[in-house]
């Protein structure tokens, strides 16, 4: 008997049932306001690389976001606890954990965090060698200018001393890229009181006292579609909220 030869095209395909396979497991969420610009591109994308389970959580969009997003295919909800990304976040979190799903992984809905890239996370948290799981843009690949300079170095120095309060090395704790397992969302979802783009410290530091295992691989980063959210007063926000924790 002669064994029949293993082609790219098998090699593909175990690769999709795989990833198939996965993903059915997983709740895709990405908490948007106006994204119009991006969030259909962003759905189509996530659901080509194998995300069935899509939710969209809006914080109140005075643009087409929510029907673009549903006509992308889509599940979206208004955000509760009041406006902000970290009140989204929550609500999302909320709805994982009335469904039947046992990895949470999350985006940003501008278009700047590549879908694909999630596999990354999600296959270590499947793996159980952690809990929570972040993706660090600083240590992937970048397209040019979509990291500014200023954004750059807040995000790293941030990242190393909050890090280091823990006695853990990271580089990107306010990343978009998440991926949870239920235990893990389990024990954060009720912690958890931001409002604001805080919301990715808030779980950083959430997960390190409670003794959720963390770890973060590389990710890609992409120039944003739309206009940016992050003005310098929030930047300055996010700060004071890192210090606060720093020193708590």
């Amino acid at each position: 008997m002669v064994a029949r030869k293993v082609t790219d095209t098998d090699l593909v395909t175990e690769t999709a049932n795989q990833n198939q396979k996965t993903f059915s497991k997983v709740l895709l969420m990405i908490p948007t306001l106006n994204e119009e610009d991006a969030i259909q591109d962003l759905v189509a994308e996530a659901r080509e690389d194998g995300f069935s389970n899509i939710l969209v959580v809006d914080g109140f969009s005075a643009d087409r976001t929510r029907e673009v997003a549903v006509a992308a295919g889509a599940v979206v909800i208004t955000q509760e606890f009041g406006r902000g990304k970290g009140c989204g976040v929550r609500t999302g979190m909320r709805q994982f954990l009335e469904g039947n799903y046992d990895l949470l992984s999350m985006i940003d809905g501008d278009g700047t965090n590549i879908p694909s890239n999630l596999q990354r996370l999600i296959q270590v948290a499947d793996a159980g060698r952690a809990e929570v799981v972040l993706g660090s843009r600083i240590r992937g690949k970048r397209d040019p200018h979509a990291m500014g300079a200023l954004t750059y170095v807040s995000n790293l120095t941030v990242s190393f001393l909050l890090g280091a309060k823990f006695f853990h090395l990271f580089t990107d704790v306010q990343t978009g890229y998440w991926a949870f397992t239920r235990k893990a969302v389990e024990k954060l979802y009720p912690l958890l009181r931001s409002r604001g783009f805080e919301i990715e410290m808030e779980i950083f530091v959430t997960a390190q006292r409670e003794g959720v295992r963390v770890r973060e691989v590389p990710v890609g980063f992409r120039a944003r579609k739309g206009t940016t959210k992050f003005t310098f007063s929030l930047r300055i926000r996010n700060l004071s909220c890192a210090m606060g924790y720093l020193v708590s």
